[in-house]
């Protein structure tokens, strides 16, 4: 191993941004977080200024280097992490020409259409490992060629924010990698690299997409700029960790198949390690490239879980903001506590956290969230509770699309991500999966797998097993209340069809095409 004492990991996810300091022997010593906005322009369209999370990128590394009084030059590498599926034009010198266009943004309901009448949708699952759904990057820069023609002339590359912050940091040059480009619906699952017939299919050609790398590389070393900005020493190796959930798979030590991961942030996404591609006639999981190089996942979402909770906090949950600001308490632990006072099952009131669309297993982006069994025996804590309590049930949906294809259940089920310090919310999903649920020392996988795939590409280990060996380790595991499960059961059959039903009428498509207009 490498002399140096530390190494750092950097996660730009949706709604901030954490700078996390490792030591060798796996202890986190350091953390910092920057909270970022999303913009909205429209109903559906969700947007970011990539310059912005950059600079609260800097911020949290400054500040984690002032709060843990490390030096810098003791950092032996950076591996870096971001949202897969947003995207960004940028010129030859990879400054934004616009605002980048989010995961989660659902403009492209037509472009997919017209995708999937080009390719076939069979065909492109073939291609791909994914169903045609308008959530994937494809459909959304479709859209733009289509109705943005002028900006695809001015462009020099399309990328992902990954190859960004890199260039940011001081990479040379801007790659991808396959796990950074599994939500962007334009892989070639089998060959790991972009596919020539699909981004055809959406008008444009491969000259205008970065080169395709493996993970866990070292992209470069931070440059005199980047480190007056942010504080890291120049000349620390800048290195490519992977996809956010690919990170978060490595950082929660699924490498193997039968293990499987959830992480809750802004989305819940589950990543199954998998040996091989596996069929999936029903197109309900997604298949992409692992952060281990040459290997495959597993994927389902749920693309508002987190949210959820923060629509309720800044719509509902003004007392609790106000009383955490004033006390130096976390707003979400408060909310949580107000929703330990509820009853499991919420006197029979349903969430539905559908507030951007449902991904997992029927990838449909009109659905829209709501509630059902409603009534004057309901009170504040039990509404907070039936978000927890909704969420889970969606991503009940997703483990079962996911065992469906994977043919058995699943062995070893972790859950990690911000989420996973709630100790309610971690009993809530056990209850409502029927199983076992693993937590882990270090809860936020995401930021600790690029730091670990950062110093693998640096050569502080040297393969990505044993670096999991030496640092991931489980915290406890939460075993499931039988008498909730069984009441969960009947709740989530009266979700399922609820949801069928609405779906089935096209009850959300004439509202999402309602909303469109106004």
């Amino acid at each position: 191993m490498a002399a140096m004492k530390h190494f750092a990991g950097i996660d730009a996810g949706t709604t901030g941004a954490t700078v996390m300091l490792v030591d060798i022997g796996g202890e986190v010593v350091g953390t910092a977080y920057r909270e970022y906005p999303c913009i909205y322009p429209h109903p559906g369209w969700v947007e970011q200024d990539i310059e912005c999370v950059w600079e609260k990128i800097c911020a949290a590394s400054k500040e984690v280097f002032y709060t843990t009084g490390i030096d810098p030059s003791t950092v032996s590498s950076i591996g870096v992490s971001s949202q897969r599926g947003t995207f960004l034009c940028v010129d030859s010198d990879c400054n934004p020409l616009h605002n980048s266009v989010v995961w989660n943004d659902c403009r492209a309901t037509e472009q997919a259409v017209k995708l999937s009448e080009r390719i076939g949708p069979d065909r492109y699952q073939q291609i791909t490992g994914m169903p045609v759904s308008a959530l994937w990057a494809a459909p959304k820069i479709m859209w733009i060629v289509e109705n943005q023609p002028s900006l695809i002339e001015r462009t020099h590359k399309i990328i992902n924010g990954q190859e960004f912050l890199l260039n940011r940091l001081g990479a040379e040059r801007l790659f991808s990698d396959p796990s950074s480009l599994t939500l962007n619906g334009m892989m070639d699952i089998d060959r790991l690299d972009w596919s020539d017939e699909v981004i055809s299919a959406i008008g444009l050609s491969r000259e205008q997409f970065p080169p395709t790398v493996t993970p866990a590389r070292q992209e470069g070393k931070v440059s005199a700029k980047a480190s007056l900005e942010s504080g890291f020493a120049r000349g620390t190796p800048v290195c490519r960790g992977g996809g956010d959930q690919q990170c978060a798979a490595v950082g929660s030590g699924v490498v193997r198949e039968g293990m499987a991961e959830i992480t809750v942030g802004t989305a819940a996404m589950m990543v199954a390690h998998i040996d091989s591609r596996k069929e999936d006639p029903d197109k309900c999981a997604y298949i992409g490239g692992h952060a281990l190089p040459g290997k495959w996942d597993m994927e389902g979402g749920a693309f508002a879980t987190g949210a959820c909770l923060r629509w309720w906090r800044d719509t509902f949950g003004h007392h609790e903001s106000d009383t955490a600001r004033r006390l130096g308490l976390d707003v979400y632990d408060l909310l949580t506590l107000e929703a330990s006072k509820a009853p499991p099952g919420c006197k029979g009131y349903l969430f539905f956290p559908f507030l951007n669309g449902q991904v997992t297993p029927t990838y449909d982006n009109c659905a829209r969230g709501g509630g059902i069994g409603l009534t004057l025996a309901h009170d504040r804590a039990t509404l907070i509770r039936s978000v927890l309590e909704g969420t889970a049930f969606e991503l009940r949906m997703v483990i079962g699309a996911l065992e469906k294809v994977l043919g058995r259940p699943f062995e070893t089920l972790r859950l990690t991500g911000g989420g996973a310090k709630s100790d309610l919310w971690t009993q809530i999903q056990s209850d409502v999966y029927g199983r076992p649920i693993q937590t882990l020392r270090v809860s936020e996988c995401t930021t600790f797998g690029s730091a670990i795939l950062g110093a693998v590409a640096a050569g502080v280990f040297q393969t990505v097993e044993e670096a999991i060996e030496t640092l991931v380790h489980t915290r406890n595991s939460v075993e499931p209340n039988i008498k909730n499960h069984e009441l969960y059961d009947e709740l989530f059959a009266i979700f399922g069809e609820t949801y069928r039903v609405l779906r089935e009428h096209r009850i959300y498509e004439r509202l999402s095409r309602l909303q469109s207009r106004l």
